[in-house]
């Protein structure tokens, strides 16, 4: 079961930090220059004492043709004595329009114990439809994201828009050949302990009835904080079960676009920045 909890709080890590497109109209929603290129995060992994694992993001720019594009890379891995029990390197990157933030492509890589899985899908955003290493091409609803631009997009266009408590999120992506519409919910803003001192965060929960999982019976199983300091940068993940409490911690970070902790307040004379 522990190698379970491991390669549970590895997917929540990469899952969770990503559910976010709100009930709005996207055409209309405001930029917000959340992050920069060169931004990188470091994470912890824990399983109750013992460290499991390691989880980092990293943005970058790359040319595709005669245009740049944001490249960003997810990676997941166990480590020290949690590598014995279950051996897990996921890595997801994405390469997304640097205006719109929607996807261009996105490669997913997931190698855990003897299991090992690729995939490689194109967005056209324009027609409607992907084309899928594994199944081809498939129409899809637009605009559409997945999962690691999702984590993106909700910094750039939705977390500097008022949110309200008990206020519904929701997100439609594309993973493993699926459309999926996921949704979390907006619970308040909190002051938590980290190694940086205390910091003002916003708190989200998944909404449980929409979820199709077992893992999570009620809301409270799992808990995402993302700073309230303008880079709105998951710093905590908090998977409650049975067996015990696996968390996800900001370990470093490096070339975020907004000093960290400092409460952030949008210049609403200039919203499209």
């Amino acid at each position: 079961m522990k190698n379970k909890l491991i390669a549970l709080s590895i997917g929540f890590f990469l899952l969770f930090t990503s559910h976010a497109q709100i009930y709005l109209n996207i055409d209309s929603l405001n930029s917000h220059n959340a992050y920069k290129v060169g931004e990188q995060l470091l994470y912890s992994v824990k399983y109750r004492l013992i460290k499991g694992g390691e989880a980092s993001l990293s943005l970058d720019i790359m040319q595709n043709g005669e245009d740049f594009v944001y490249y960003a890379k997810a990676d997941a891995y166990t480590t020290g004595a949690a590598k014995a029990l279950a051996r897990i390197h996921d890595t997801y990157e994405s390469y997304f329009d640097m205006f719109s933030g929607f996807p261009i492509r996105a490669t997913r890589t997931i190698q855990e114990n003897h299991y090992w899985y690729y995939n490689d899908v194109i967005f056209n955003q324009d027609s409607g439809y992907v084309w899928s290493l594994k199944s081809g091409k498939k129409p899809v609803p637009v605009p559409i994201l997945d999962l690691l631009s999702a984590f993106y997009f909700a910094r750039k266009k939705l977390f500097n828009h008022p949110l309200h408590k008990d206020q519904i999120i929701v997100l439609t992506i594309y993973m493993e050949d699926h459309v999926l519409p996921l949704k979390i919910r907006y619970k308040k803003e909190q002051k938590i302990h980290t190694r940086f001192g205390r910091v003002k965060a916003l708190l989200f929960v998944p909404v449980v009835k929409d979820l199709n999982t077992k893992l999570i019976k009620r809301e409270d199983d799992l808990k995402i904080w993302f700073t309230d300091d303008g880079n709105y940068i998951p710093i905590k993940i908090l998977y409650k079960s049975r067996y015990g409490h696996v968390k996800v911690i900001l370990k470093d970070y490096k070339n975020l676009n907004y000093p960290f902790g400092i409460k952030y307040t949008p210049d609403t004379t200039n919203l499209n920045n």
